[in-house]
């Protein structure tokens, strides 16, 4: 998939798992399991607008404050 893609080409050009997880604010397990196939996020094209922004090496635009909605991801949590 697209997702898949886009990780792969990002890890090609230095960039770690826990980089990209930490420019998009999700847990390096979801972008592992993106990377792998396991999960899709629901906002498809968001996550995929944000990792082709991270490739150009542009920044994202925010607001001091302003969090970026990945609704939908999932993050697991061990109890």
């Amino acid at each position: 998939n697209e997702i898949t893609n886009q990780l792969s080409r990002l890890n090609g050009k230095g960039w770690t798992d826990a980089a990209i997880s930490d420019e998009l604010g999700v847990s390096p397990i979801t972008v592992f399991r993106w990377k792998k196939g396991m999960r899709t996020p629901d906002n498809f094209r968001s996550v995929l607008h944000m990792l082709d922004t991270l490739g150009t090496g542009k920044e994202f635009q925010r607001k001091e404050g302003e969090l970026i909605s990945l609704v939908g991801v999932t993050t697991w949590h061990t109890f």
